[in-house]
């Protein structure tokens, strides 16, 4: 419990039941004082539940909620200091886009001029300047997530809880405004928790990372952290891009043997390399599945005696990379690799078919775990 006197929100070991099922089971947590934390997880982890106990709409069966090293578990929503922007963002409806973000501000009195000048510095920041004299019934689902957000923004809360704040946002929109909100919060320091299913936008946002699963929290750290070095396979695949080489009961080694077309000359690439080596060794060892981030790896187009050769068979263009569904010629192992589109017209490609050859940087970290099946069961 030494968190709460340097922390800013604590949740201890707060479980939440419903009906006979557990949403949350002794989930503990702290988020720094002027931070964003980003909540993340598979529909149905808790992360929603969690934010609504934090924000005092529900309650806990078990554990407690600390502020600013206050216990806030049993104080009502009022007197917790904080805004929240939930999925549905409760506009009032008899009021202007304009009169929804002044509200909170005409409650505490802030003179006309002061009033005038944050409501419009909001609007234009968040780009809804043209709705500000409309009524939310005539906005679209963007709009009035823009809506909520200032109106939460305006009165410059102590704590900020938002659950998915650009989700009805188009793709441009949606990076201008998290951009602008990243340093926003920063300038006013605000202690924020978000939840989001984008884990690039988290990665980019937050200061730090909390993976939720069945009601459970797995892992808290910074991006690079989760990213580089998860805590378990679930971990490592939800938080971002990766390259999964197949289990297998051989190593990658062995079957090229096992293969007709191949020799020994094919394998000399992994036999010769220490990373392949270590990679390969180990999960003809254990039987681990492993992956590896695509910064790991090096891909090219042009013939490389010392990396191995892969096969394109289809190439499926993503909203911020290219997917490239190959396997590897001597195994006929299938791999997926991810690339930015820098990368992908780099190379070159003039078909489907085309080979590409791909070894490890210099070092990448062996993420191998043992317990796969236990640790991806639904």
């Amino acid at each position: 419990m030494g968190e709460i006197i340097t922390t800013s929100i604590l949740v201890y070991e707060v479980s939440k039941l419903l009906g006979n099922s557990k949403v949350l089971d002794r989930v503990s947590l702290y988020v720094p004082k002027a931070s964003l934390v980003a909540l993340s997880g598979p529909s149905g982890s808790g992360k929603s539940s969690l934010l609504r106990i934090i924000a005092g709409l529900d309650s806990p069966n078990h554990g407690s909620i600390w502020l600013h090293g206050t216990d806030v578990t049993n104080v009502s929503t009022q007197y917790r200091h904080m805004a929240f922007v939930f999925q549905h963002y409760a506009l009032f409806k008899n009021m202007t886009v304009y009169e929804n973000i002044s509200f909170g501000l005409r409650l505490r009195g802030f003179s006309y001029q002061k009033i005038r000048n944050k409501v419009n510095d909001l609007l234009d920041c968040l780009r809804i300047s043209d709705i500000s004299f409309q009524y939310p019934g005539k906005l679209s689902g963007g709009q009035k997530q823009r809506v909520a957000l200032a109106r939460s923004l305006a009165i410059k809360p102590d704590f900020l809880l938002l659950d998915e704040p650009f989700r009805a946002l188009d793709g441009e929109l949606r990076r201008h405004l998290s951009k602008w909100l990243k340093r926003y919060l920063k300038d006013n320091e605000i202690t924020t928790i978000m939840v989001t299913h984008d884990q690039k936008e988290a990665i980019f946002m937050a200061d730090e990372i909390m993976v939720l699963k069945q009601g459970h929290l797995l892992q808290q750290g910074r991006p690079k952290n989760i990213y580089d070095e998860p805590i378990d396979y679930f971990v490592g695949t939800f938080s971002g891009s990766f390259i999964e080489f197949p289990q297998s009961e051989k190593s990658l080694n062995a079957s090229y043997y096992n293969t007709r077309k191949s020799t020994k000359r094919d394998c000399m690439p992994f036999l010769s390399d220490i990373v392949w080596a270590q990679i390969f060794t180990n999960q003809s060892r254990h039987h681990y599945p492993f992956f590896l981030r695509p910064y790991e790896l090096h891909l090219e187009s042009q013939i490389d005696l010392k990396a191995i050769p892969v096969q394109i068979k289809r190439i499926i263009y993503k909203r911020t990379f290219v997917q490239l569904d190959s396997f590897i010629i001597s195994s006929s192992w299938n791999i997926i690799i991810p690339i930015g589109y820098q990368a992908f017209r780099k190379l070159n490609i003039q078909s489907f078919m085309q080979k590409l050859y791909i070894k490890p940087r210099n070092q990448v970290f062996l993420r191998a775990y043992p317990n796969i099946k236990k640790l991806t069961s639904e």
